[in-house]
């Protein structure tokens, strides 16, 4: 059983992100972009590391994704009050724009056909199984050297 549950899970990851690349695709972004855009329009401004750190993307693809972002005109970087030496970024209001009115529609309509053989009771316990399997995870066993 665990064979084919890992086959089955990167079968259904694999599928996924082949639809939501998909989607991005023609607004000339990347399923990170997509995420980072997400990001910073519900929490607000964030430094690149923050932005990293919460999202398991690592610190120089992190670099690539806000440069992209940046140079289509989507985020900007402003200095930090706080910390000089730091940088928030934020939306511009084209990014605002792109993502409330484009892009947030396209992935709902792009989540819509992975989810497509589900019918709307096997989704809402499908987001049930995944939350638990995400953010319900016992704490990991400590494998250092004192452990016996």
């Amino acid at each position: 059983m665990s064979s084919s549950t890992s086959l089955l899970v990167s079968k259904a990851n694999d599928l996924f992100v082949e639809i939501f690349e998909s989607a991005v695709e023609p607004f000339g972004l990347r399923s990170k972009d997509f995420i980072v855009l997400t990001a910073i329009d519900s929490m607000g401004p964030q430094s690149q590391q923050q932005l990293a750190r919460t999202h398991g993307i690592d610190r120089t693809t992190m670099v690539s994704v806000v440069d992209g972002l940046e140079r289509l005109g989507l985020v900007q970087r402003a200095r930090n009050p706080d910390d000089r030496r730091k940088y928030a970024i934020g939306l511009t209001s084209e990014g605002q724009a792109l993502l409330r009115h484009k892009l947030t529609p396209t992935m709902v309509n792009a989540m819509d056909a992975f989810l497509a053989p589900l019918t709307p009771d096997e989704r809402e316990l499908f987001n049930k199984l995944l939350w638990r399997l995400v953010y319900e995870r016992p704490p990991a066993k400590s494998s250092g050297a004192g452990a016996s």
